[in-house]
């Protein structure tokens, strides 16, 4: 008897389940969502919910439901969706959070709170910036792509695989949002073609957690990227080495990086000032040299014009950070980490814009290619 009561008992708390388990023919789930800030000020959320169709002759057919509801927060918001839906709404399954530049200039962190409040939420989610309304860019569903509800998400993620973008969730901004002295950058979109197709436009700087306006553009994303210690699957860049060749791609070539090591220090310097060195090394190959002769007595001169060129580059993309005040590099959290004493001195909202930030970029050239 006693050996049937432990059975028993085993059985119950086995079946029982997990204390927050729903089962999938409750909710529907929402695979991407938009949020909007309206001229009135009001909150606005939009969701895609892909429905797929069974079907006894093959695949079943997937086909997009679009909703759009008001809201003073977004669980307001998410319960009037729930009002036009024979099932209840859940964003625990979303795969991406589109957030509208106006919106995401005020602040995303309302938006965002019941992620890090709710255990049901998954914080895999990837959030990105879209430049105007949010809205739209998730009604854009071209005829070329079999499943809609994955276009968003795949251009994200195309965008880590050739180091444009850095590999980002809820989860992975978390201690960026709650601590100070480290900022974080997002995927930026935007709508083109007269609303046909969406295009990455670069990374969205953030200050805390409102969108400063500024960012990286497209041509410096990945040696921004680089320089973050993070490196997709490809990672190409095209740098201008030449001025006033004819015809003017000559004054153009393409590396293909194929090693890298990065590293960034941040100390006090002799006149008590914070200063930020990063070294990032390169091993590339010549991809396209456009003017075709490229003898291995041109590769010094090469190899020096790339090096001004990408640090040039990187001069630049650190100036719109620093104007920005977006420290995207943890320099405040290493130097309070380090420097506690001398921490307590400053005013990181102030200082950071006039700290000295200093790149250093070598590049060892490997190969020319196959065909010279």
């Amino acid at each position: 008897m006693k050996k049937l009561s432990i059975i028993l008992l085993s059985c119950t708390l086995i079946l029982s389940g997990c204390w927050d388990t729903r089962e999938f023919k409750e909710v529907k789930l929402g695979i991407t969502a938009a949020y909007d800030m309206t001229e009135d000020g009001v909150y606005t959320n939009t969701i895609l919910i892909p429905n797929v169709q069974n079907s006894a002759q093959g695949p079943g057919q997937e086909s997009t439901q679009f909703l759009t509801a008001i809201g003073n927060t977004p669980t307001e918001a998410r319960t009037n969706i729930d009002r036009r839906l024979s099932s209840t709404y859940s964003p625990a399954q979303l795969d991406v959070l589109l957030f509208g530049s106006n919106l995401a200039k005020q602040d995303i962190y309302p938006y965002v709170d019941a992620y890090y409040r709710d255990p049901r939420m998954h914080l895999d989610v990837v959030p990105a910036v879209v430049k105007g309304s949010a809205e739209q860019a998730l009604k854009v569903v071209p005829k070329s792509e079999m499943r809609p509800s994955e276009y968003i998400e795949g251009i994200v993620d195309s965008e880590v695989d050739t180091t444009n973008s850095l590999e980002t969730s809820l989860q992975a901004i978390g201690s960026e949002l709650y601590e100070e002295g480290e900022d974080f950058v997002l995927p930026l979109l935007q709508v083109g073609d007269s609303g046909k197709t969406v295009s990455f436009e670069g990374l969205a700087l953030f200050h805390d957690s409102s969108y400063t306006g500024k960012d990286i553009s497209f041509d410096h994303t990945t040696l921004f990227v680089l320089m973050k210690k993070q490196k997709g699957k490809v990672a190409r860049i095209t740098a201008k080495i030449f001025d006033g060749k004819k015809p003017e791609p000559d004054n153009y070539t393409t590396i293909n990086i194929e090693d890298f090591s990065s590293k960034i220090k941040s100390k006090p310097d002799k006149q008590n000032k914070v200063r930020t060195d990063i070294t990032l090394d390169l091993t590339v190959m010549i991809q396209e040299y456009p003017q075709d002769h490229l003898a291995l007595a041109d590769l010094p001169e090469v190899k020096k014009k790339l090096e001004q060129a990408l640090t040039d580059q990187a001069n630049e993309t650190l100036r719109t950070i620093q104007d920005a005040n977006s420290d995207v590099f943890g320099i405040g959290r290493n130097i309070n980490g380090h420097y506690p004493s001398y921490w307590k001195k400053l005013d990181w909202e102030k200082d950071f814009k006039e700290i000295k930030i200093v790149p250093h970029i070598t590049v060892n050239i490997r190969s020319r290619g196959i065909f010279r």
